[in-house]
């Protein structure tokens, strides 16, 4: 991928980002005017996300003050600091900056190699961003369906849940830390627990399957990270040329990350 190329890259994860930011911030300002609480603080969360992950692309030299401004501002109304007054007087201006905003890059001096922005389009490209919000879909529903009734395995569910959520939309560390928590306390805890309740049967077999396709494109992620990489180091270093080898956290198929291969199906999926 030639300088060029890769700079237009980073350019159009950075205005992805910014263009989801902008739907987030209108449909915030939308439920502040409201009445529903709950409502108030999902799209808080989710312009709040949206904007850490956006600053995330971003040098700190690059953060204009508006992204400062919408992570303050719905982080002090999330925990409770700021009422929705408070969070509406402030955030009508950040979401008019915030919506004006045109980003300029010199890509003249764009020396370094964006491995985040490699990440974040392949990532974007593949289909696990829906399907980690399905495993998050069926693991809250395993957890309120009522037929779980060990206080251990309800608490260890919710912490999972609540690290897929935070961790799904990070960096390319994050997403992995969660990917392998997630199959470890699937495999070692929740499995084997879950598999005695019958009732519970056709929800396992739906996480079942939606894992192994996770895992599908977990790996595809990895393989087209590392070719992509290589490719970019070689091109901008031309001392590496055919020579770039770059050890990713190894993802297998049939290796570090089980398949479930090896855990019995369950039997019966009838309640």
């Amino acid at each position: 991928m030639p300088l060029n190329k890769s700079v237009e890259l980073v350019t159009r994860v950075i205005n992805e980002k910014h263009a989801t930011l902008k739907v987030s911030a209108q449909e915030l300002l939308k439920a502040i005017a409201g009445e529903d609480a709950a409502l108030k603080i999902r799209a808080a969360e989710n312009t709040l996300s949206d904007a850490t992950s956006l600053k995330g692309m971003l040098s700190q030299n690059d953060v204009p003050s508006w992204l400062h401004s919408s992570i303050t501002q719905t982080s002090n109304f999330v925990t409770g600091a700021w009422s929705s007054k408070d969070l509406l007087l402030n955030f009508i201006s950040t979401q008019q900056a915030l919506d004006k905003h045109v980003w300029q890059f010199d890509q003249s001096e764009e020396d370094a190699i964006n491995f985040d922005a490699i990440f974040e389009h392949y990532k974007s490209q593949s289909r696990l961003p829906e399907l980690f919000d399905e495993i998050i879909r069926i693991l809250e529903q395993i957890k309120d369906s009522g037929h779980v009734d060990s206080v251990n395995l309800l608490s260890s569910l919710s912490k999972v849940i609540a690290t897929i959520k935070r961790c799904k939309d990070g960096s390319y560390f994050s997403l992995n830390s969660a990917w392998d928590f997630l199959v470890n306390f699937l495999q070692n805890y929740m499995w084997g627990e879950l598999s005695k309740l019958t009732i519970v049967g056709p929800m396992l077999e739906a996480l079942r399957k939606t894992i192994e396709e996770t895992n599908i494109e977990m790996f595809n992620l990895h393989t087209a990270l590392k070719t992509e990489t290589e490719r970019v180091i070689g091109f901008e270093v031309k001392s590496l040329s055919n020579k770039a080898s770059v050890s990713f956290l190894t993802y297998d198929c049939e290796g570090r990350v089980p398949t479930f291969d090896d855990v019995p199906r369950l039997t019966s999926t009838q309640a």
